[in-house]
């Protein structure tokens, strides 16, 4: 009878592992295809670089519109696609938040907000439903605009002279990108790029104040005068404060102050001599 439980068990223990690898290897996590650099753009390599403003996009309304009718003043743009309800929907409302609380004067007057898609698939339809899912406030809704490529074959090339790239993955049915802020001056050349979730208000502010190169008004001048005490940490991906500036206006305050204390010390000494004689 013993003999007959033992069999059973090792018979048991056989097929036990006979399944195992089998079960194992089901289960097992596919390894994933996404190159992490998708999601870093050698900003170095392209800050200053032109965009075609020639190129012909359909607005909400289904009207053809040149880039060069976005622009002509400081622009944000954001490279997404309207089918999207993950990191593009995220990312522009996160851009929301941050020019509410950040001092850039209007989004219509002061600034202009670029939402283009990169899927060809993309139509009016989705672009609708994608602005009213984002469900702008008043005060953005005016100059926030969105904007397909009336030509799909001009996507890529338009989209990699920004440095941006993109890929589409057939398992998860989504597109990797880069989720990125891109600031255009008022002639359309970036200027500065700021990666979404790492950045506040402030770095909002100042990538603005870069963008608008010179063009200041008298009341931006504070603003002006305290961006310059930060600077532009390519590591970090954000604005850092400017260490060397404050090492160097240190030292320079020192040595004036040494130059000031020497001069005091010496007509001191001078002043006592001559009451001496």
């Amino acid at each position: 009878m013993w003999r007959n439980w033992i069999l059973l068990g090792l018979a048991t223990l056989a097929l036990l592992c006979a399944v195992t690898p089998v079960h194992a290897k089901f289960y097992q996590h596919k390894e994933s295809d996404v190159d992490p650099r998708v999601f870093r753009i050698d900003e170095q390599k392209y800050m200053g670089v032109k965009l075609d403003l020639d190129t012909a996009l359909i607005d909400e309304e289904g009207q053809t519109r040149s880039f060069k009718e976005y622009v002509g003043k400081p622009t944000i743009l954001i490279w997404s696609y309207f089918t999207c309800d993950g990191s593009c929907a995220a990312v522009n409302a996160e851009l929301v938040n941050l020019l509410e609380k950040a001092k850039v004067g209007t989004v219509s007057g002061d600034v202009t907000v670029l939402t283009i898609s990169f899927d060809a698939a993309d139509t009016v339809e989705t672009l609708k439903a994608f602005r009213t899912k984002l469900a702008l406030p008043p005060s953005l809704s005016k100059g926030w605009r969105f904007a397909l490529f009336k030509n799909p074959e001009q996507i890529k090339s338009i989209t990699g002279s920004t440095g941006f790239k993109f890929f589409w993955a057939p398992q998860d049915q989504i597109f990797y990108h880069p989720n990125v802020f891109i600031f255009l001056t008022p002639d359309g050349r970036i200027s500065r790029y700021l990666y979404a979730l790492v950045n506040s208000p402030k770095d909002v502010s100042l990538a603005l104040l870069e963008a608008k190169q010179g063009n200041f008004r008298i009341n931006e001048t504070l603003d002006l005068a305290i961006s310059l005490c930060y600077s532009y940490n390519y590591k970090e991906g954000r604005y850092t404060v400017n260490i060397p500036l404050f090492v160097g206006v240190g030292s320079l305050m020192l040595g004036v102050s040494t130059l000031i204390g020497s001069v005091f010390f010496y007509r001191l000494r001078k002043n006592k001599g001559g009451m001496a004689k």
